[in-house]
């Protein structure tokens, strides 16, 4: 198989846009190479086997060319405070948690984020988020967009107020968007959540559904969407095409909001070619970027630390 096709088919079964045609094609190449028969039929947890079992056999197919660069793939089912103008406030008490993270929308880079009940927020440039857990409820005000995969407390529920509509979580994923004050738009990822609108009107949506909220007519307007072309803005800022390792880890640190420090300065020069969905954490990056570049990392409180030898047939 041209390896520039096998590239489009990778990146279309990462973003979950492949066809089953694309799909059956891709799954006969990796079964032509590991000279396994169809496995078929699989239970779930057999595929997430072997879901696994692929993207590893991707992985190790990468090769350091000349000049060096690594082609990073990551799943989407497993994004960001850029400079000083970015305003972070955290306060706890034994009664009260409260974060708020306020992004311009200058900024370049998408902002990961882990709530103190391990939840994860992707927060778009122009954003604004605050948080806040007392009694049994966590709440978030939201202005602008943003991704959540929210941790599951069935006693805690898990409340987004934008706009004129609030949505309650139990334990799922979502993107809401709400730039402008005239709509707000909340979409499914996995999981299960109702939205409730000014007239205490409520509506139960499930995966891959969505819903937008006219906030002057009050009409509520429910479609189906593709996941992919949702959350596309939260990876806009973790596609890089050759760029230096020590770059990467710039943004990185603004992305991430941690120190990056390179043991071995000669890897600060290696080049990097990657695609992530924009939803990994922190550590899934990291996973990823040491198993192709063949380096490790460590990491102490805010400070990672990497190392490794410099890249393969550097030319001096």
């Amino acid at each position: 198989m041209d390896s520039n096709h096998l590239d489009r088919l990778i990146q279309k079964y990462i973003d979950r846009t492949a066809t089953p045609a694309e799909q059956e094609e891709l799954n006969n190449w990796y079964r032509d190479f590991t000279g396994e028969e169809d496995p078929f039929p699989m239970t779930d947890e057999q595929e997430a086997v072997a879901g696994q079992e692929m993207l590893s056999y991707l992985q190790g197919r990468i090769q350091r060319k000349k000049r060096p660069s690594v082609a990073v793939f990551a799943s989407l089912a497993a994004a960001c405070m850029l400079g000083a103008v970015i305003y972070m406030n955290w306060t706890t008490t034994p009664e009260n948690q409260n974060f708020v993270a306020n992004i311009p929308a200058a900024a370049s880079e998408n902002r990961f984020i882990y709530l103190p009940d391990s939840s994860k927020v992707v927060l778009h440039p122009g954003s604004k988020m605050d948080y806040q857990y007392k009694g049994n409820n966590r709440e978030v005000t939201l202005e602008g967009e943003a991704y959540f995969d929210v941790t599951t407390h069935p006693d805690q529920p898990f409340i987004i107020h934008t706009g004129q509509i609030s949505t309650t979580i139990l334990g799922t994923s979502l993107n809401i968007k709400t730039y402008q004050s005239d709509s707000v738009s909340v979409s499914v990822l996995s999981g299960k959540v109702q939205v409730t609108d000014a007239n205490q009107q409520k509506t139960i949506l499930t995966p891959n559904q969505q819903v937008v909220y006219n906030q002057h007519t009050n009409n509520i307007q429910q479609v189906k969407i593709i996941q992919a072309t949702v959350i596309d803005w939260a990876k806009s800022d973790m596609q890089f095409q050759d760029m230096p390792y020590e770059q990467l880890a710039q943004r990185l640190e603004r992305r991430y909001d941690v120190s990056i420090v390179f043991k071995n300065p000669a890897l600060q020069h290696c080049p990097i070619t990657g695609r992530f969905s924009g939803t990994e954490s922190l550590n899934e990056v990291l996973d990823i970027l040491s198993q192709t570049m063949g380096t490790t990392y460590s990491m102490n409180g805010r400070i990672v630390e990497l190392d490794g030898t410099a890249c393969f047939n550097q030319i001096n």
